[in-house]
């Protein structure tokens, strides 16, 4: 089978990461891979299978250097002034032409089987590409009980009528009230987890780095912006701190708007000195092996790669409740490790979590890393999308 796997971009994010896994998954089940992308900006990873064609379609540089590109471009930007957040839509209208026209001549001598568009920042740039062999991959989820007029355009031009999967059932479930509530009708809608390879996250995390502090520390990982809610974590450890004494340290690994803002609440909360912003770093596995616990207190989250990563590393696990597929992986004596966003409760939890060895989760987190097989996973999207057509 030939298949594509096609992503925004190849910064260091989960989406990018997943869709480099699943490249390496198709392609080491011996099926021919391409994996594209659009933008070269902070590109920074790539699939570890060297025989996996990587191939760039930079729709932006294609679009600035027509004059009817450029003129489009200006007509979406002045609508936006007046419908806020309609600017990738129209920007997408555009883009789909370029992109369908790059891509016939990807598949001038042999058609792709299966084309997996990773995410809405992906699949918004090219909405106007539907057809059978495509699926459009879901990860993102909100708190959103109401859609205004705009969403349900929206919705209407990237999800009606194409197939649609997600990472999660938990995300699946959120797609399934969104699009009732804005009577959108998909051709199918179905939920496969990414596939994961933990001989490489293991590996990584046997790297030495000096930073990392020697005192045992609570971790941290992620954006540092709003979504992720690291100013809940502050507020728990510092809860925690005066409640319990504890003695650790906690280290937030990433960068973000929000970095300043946070620094600024320590110095405030008076812990500027037990607080570690450590900053973005390429290889964060050997920070999560080491911590005594990684904390997850994001408002949401599709299906976390931490969160799976943190389960090959073996440390201790806590997340809070929030909309998205992460709840589902905690299962067993995991599902003890569920706070509410609350800073009480969770400095309650991570007290209580502490009090176990490592060891006392690792057959749950087998059960749950089991899921993610790649072999299994890409049999998955063979039996569910070309066999099941055939």
């Amino acid at each position: 089978m030939r298949i594509a796997v096609i992503v925004r971009s190849l910064k260091y994010g989960g989406m990018e990461r997943a869709a480099c896994n699943q490249a390496d998954a198709f392609y080491l089940s011996g099926h021919e891979a391409d994996l594209i992308y659009f933008s070269n900006k902070q590109k920074q990873i790539e699939p570890r299978q060297k025989d996996v064609n990587v191939i760039q379609i930079d729709l932006n540089k294609k679009m600035r250097t027509s004059i009817a590109g450029q003129t489009w471009d200006l007509f979406s930007r002045f609508i936006n002034v007046f419908f806020r957040k309609s600017y990738p839509l129209l920007k997408g209208f555009y883009t789909s032409k370029i992109f369908k026209k790059e891509f016939a001549k990807l598949e001038k001598e042999k058609k792709y089987d299966l084309i997996l568009v990773r995410g809405q920042g992906t699949f918004e740039q090219i909405w106007q590409y539907k057809n059978k062999r495509t699926v459009r991959i879901c990860v993102n989820v909100s708190k959103k009980t109401k859609s205004s007029f705009l969403d349900k355009i929206m919705s209407k031009c990237y999800y009606e009528n194409v197939r649609v999967n997600c990472n999660s059932d938990g995300s699946k479930d959120f797609y399934v009230e969104k699009f009732k509530r804005e009577n959108i009708t998909p051709l199918s809608l179905d939920s496969i987890k990414n596939p994961f390879f933990t001989d490489k996250v293991l590996s990584l995390s046997k790297e030495k780095n000096n930073k990392i502090p020697k005192e045992p520390y609570i971790l941290g990982l992620g954006r540092l912006v709003k979504t992720k809610n690291f100013e809940l974590l502050i507020d728990s450890y510092f809860e925690m701190k005066n409640k319990f004494n504890i003695p650790h340290k906690l280290v937030i690994v990433g960068d973000g708007d929000d970095k300043e803002f946070l620094e600024e609440k320590c110095k405030t909360l008076d812990i500027e000195k037990d607080v570690i912003f450590a900053g973005y770093e390429n290889n964060p596995y050997p920070w999560i092996k080491n911590s005594e616990i990684i904390a997850f207190t994001s408002k949401k989250e599709g299906l976390s790669n931490v969160l799976i990563e943190a389960m090959c590393c073996k440390t201790r696990i806590l997340i809070t409740k929030s909309p998205g597929g992460m709840l589902e992986m905690m299962q067993g004596k995991l599902a003890e490790n569920i706070a509410e966003n609350d800073k009480t409760d969770i400095a309650n939890k991570m007290k209580k979590i502490l009090d176990y060895e490592k060891e006392f989760y690792f057959d749950d987190y087998e059960k749950a890393l089991s899921l993610f097989e790649p072999s299994q996973i890409v049999n998955k999207w063979l039996d569910m999308y070309i066999k099941k057509d055939k």
